[in-house]
């Protein structure tokens, strides 16, 4: 006898793996699986664990009791698979992994495989009538007491689970009382793909986008913002929600701003940034640490003064992080951020006309110059001093420059340069 609820559990569980192959639980399969769990004392809410461990699609085989259960454990393997039919490539598959994992040879698995066929010929397990619910045997055609045929009973499968599509994105979701539960299902439903399983006692819901109308999937994502079951899939591979969309909250952020794509490039909070994504949070302002990435090297003829050269690989490291988890965002400007980088000055030099200035810092810091400015004049003159680790821009001139060529690169219509820009 198994000793415990959770060899019961991983009992019940190894055999719903095979169960589920077909994605579906018949009739005839259901009342094989009741019977097994009053067979090795499991209440139904054991089983009910038990479907929950399968449901995730990562359930791998586990012993289960002694020898003596681990190959009854697969003689009822094989009578729930094989009640209603005859065992299929993946069902046998499976239940011969299950058989290596506790030893079983294959001469012993064909045995086994015979005997359970004979069981299956024998077995008196009931079905339910689905006209007026009256119990009968699963090998009746009609039902004693109305009459009715009960073939479609018998045939008929209960979708347990669903065929995630190896192309493009899929959103699974489970029947809820949250608000926009029954939003989600009309826009699941208006898409011509959603499909529906019962798993757990409750209705889930499946639907499929193609790559290229990822847009069209953000509706529905955000009905089902605030929802606890819900998954989402990427060519057939599932992923966190909050990596797919962590972009919802600031989408809809800018659906309800005054000028969306204004939004996009700050301008809302007087904060510009020149990357065409607020969550860049790379700003284009004096306090900016972006633009001290990078390092001062001596130039001019005398090797006297300094030109600051900008380390473009570590903004280009730092915009790639900032924006991992917006990165699906169907409003990100990459191709247009890269042009930004690209038109950035590679380095840059401090003089009285230039558009730059020094940033300055009143402590010594790694790579950081000294300078000293006499400013002033007359009785009024004096020296100021001070280090500084970067530079900054003097105004929006030479960002002017810059959103203009990446603007022209990237073909960007839909704004214009003065429209960020100007107060």
């Amino acid at each position: 006898m198994l000793a415990n609820d959770q060899e019961k559990i991983d009992y019940l569980a190894n055999i719903l793996v095979i169960a589920f192959t077909d994605k579906s639980l018949s009739a005839r399969e259901t009342s094989a699986l009741e019977e097994v769990r009053k067979s090795i004392d499991a209440k139904k809410g054991l089983l009910a664990a038990a479907q929950k461990a399968v449901d995730g699609g990562a359930y791998i085989f586990a012993k289960a009791g002694t020898l003596a259960d681990q190959v009854k454990n697969l003689e009822d393997m094989l009578f729930v698979a094989l009640t209603d039919n005859d065992l299929g490539e993946n069902e046998t598959a499976l239940a011969r992994e299950f058989g290596r994992l506790v030893g079983i040879t294959q001469e012993q698995f064909d045995q086994l495989v015979a005997e359970t066929s004979r069981r299956c010929d024998a077995a008196t397990h009931e079905i339910t009538c689905p006209s007026c619910s009256m119990p009968t045997s699963a090998q009746a055609r009609f039902c004693p007491l109305c009459g009715k045929p009960l073939i479609s009973q018998d045939t008929a499968s209960i979708p347990c689970g669903f065929e995630i599509p190896q192309a493009g994105y899929a959103i699974e979701f489970s029947e809820s009382t949250a608000a926009g539960f029954t939003t989600a299902v009309a826009l699941a439903r208006a898409t011509g793909t959603m499909q529906t399983a019962t798993k757990n006692k409750k209705t889930w819901y499946l639907t499929s986008f193609p790559t290229k109308q990822f847009s069209d999937i953000v509706p529905l994502a955000t009905a089902l913002s605030g929802m606890r079951n819900r998954k989402v899939y990427h060519d057939g591979k599932e992923l966190t929600w909050d990596e797919v969309f962590g972009f919802i909250w600031c989408a809809t952020q800018r659906a309800t701003a005054y000028r969306p794509v204004e939004y996009c490039f700050g301008k809302a909070e007087n904060r510009i940034n020149p990357w065409g994504c607020k969550q860049a949070r790379m700003e284009w302002t004096d306090w900016a640490q972006w633009l001290s990435y990078g390092h001062w090297q001596k130039s001019g003829f005398l090797r006297s003064t300094y030109t600051f050269v900008f380390d473009k690989e570590r903004i280009r490291h730092e915009l790639a992080t900032n924006l991992y988890r917006y990165r699906f965002c169907p409003y990100m400007r990459r191709q247009f951020a890269e042009a930004v980088l690209k038109h950035l000055p590679d380095q840059v030099e401090v003089t009285p006309t230039s558009e730059w200035k020094y940033n300055r810092a009143y402590e010594t810091l790694p790579g950081a110059i000294k300078i000293i400015e006499r400013e002033g004049s007359g009785d009024y003159a004096y020296t100021s001093e001070y280090y500084s680790d970067g530079v900054r821009p003097k105004g929006y001139a030479v960002l002017t420059d810059i959103l203009k060529k990446a603007f022209d690169e990237c073909r960007v219509t839909d704004i214009e340069v003065g429209a960020i820009l100007s107060k």
